[in-house]
């Protein structure tokens, strides 16, 4: 069982034989033809930055499932013709198994301001709905999506082992900030934290803080979670989720 980060918010997870990658937004260095093939991928909503508009490339490379939040599952099918049997709904709270992998949605709170709204019209130029949000919990990782800090989260994670949360730290765009991730990691018992949605999306789209604000943080504050700031490309084993250093791939 493992994670590889590749960019912003995009992740692949590998759980068995089982490969799950969570919004997709893939841009260079990461190669879409040299990646392994997705049995799903995961959408939290429906912004540019997090993959939903490759829907259609990402389906004709892979033939895989993809699941999300009920707006945008229709979306898919509608604006991208992505066949209904490769869609699968799944809203806040609800569980599904995918090939013996349960996937519990948690709610996010990713409340775009005026600025963050001309973004997406600027560089999206779609339609695709960035309402709701998902976050994800299987096998013991917790993908937040996109959100700023929300009581929620750690309400609807009450009860399940968290080893491993993936939170984004940049801290503008309505996206959390790194204390705003730390609290979150803390309040659900997050051994290791991974941080994202902090690396520039464009040249003009710059976010406040990176890893390293992070990391200085989780320092200074002496916080039990242990930060775990990958480069685009590099694996992290279910066993180095708690100490010891990520491998590249």
């Amino acid at each position: 069982m493992n994670l590889t980060f590749l960019g912003h918010s995009a992740v692949k997870f590998e759980i068995g034989n089982l490969c799950i990658y969570t919004d997709p937004y893939l841009q260079a260095p990461v190669d879409l033809g040299k990646l392994p093939k997705a049995d799903l991928v995961l959408f939290s909503h429906g912004h540019f930055d997090h993959g939903a508009l490759m829907a259609r490339k990402l389906y004709d490379t892979w033939d895989c499932h993809f699941a999300g939040p009920r707006p945008l599952m229709q979306w898919l099918a509608k604006r991208r013709k992505i066949p209904a049997e490769k869609l699968i709904v799944v809203d806040h709270h609800q569980t599904i198994v995918f090939k013996g992998v349960e996937i519990t949605a948690i709610p996010a709170h990713h409340p775009l301001n005026r600025l963050g709204k001309t973004i997406m019209a600027l560089f999206a130029r779609s339609s695709a709905p960035g309402k709701p949000v998902n976050g994800y919990y299987f096998a013991g990782y917790y993908h937040s999506g996109a959100t700023i800090y929300t009581p929620l989260i750690a309400q609807a994670l009450a009860g399940k082992s968290v080893h491993t949360a993936l939170l984004p730290i940049g801290g503008k765009y309505a996206t959390a900030k790194p204390a705003e991730a730390l609290k979150i990691a803390e309040e659900i018992g997050a051994k290791c934290l991974v941080p994202m949605h902090w690396q520039p999306l464009k040249d003009q789209v710059f976010f406040r803080y990176q890893s390293s604000d992070l990391l200085n943080l989780a320092r200074d504050t002496s916080s039990a979670v242990e930060v775990k700031a990958l480069a685009i490309g590099e694996l992290l084993l279910a066993s180095d989720d708690i100490k010891g250093q990520p491998e590249l791939v």
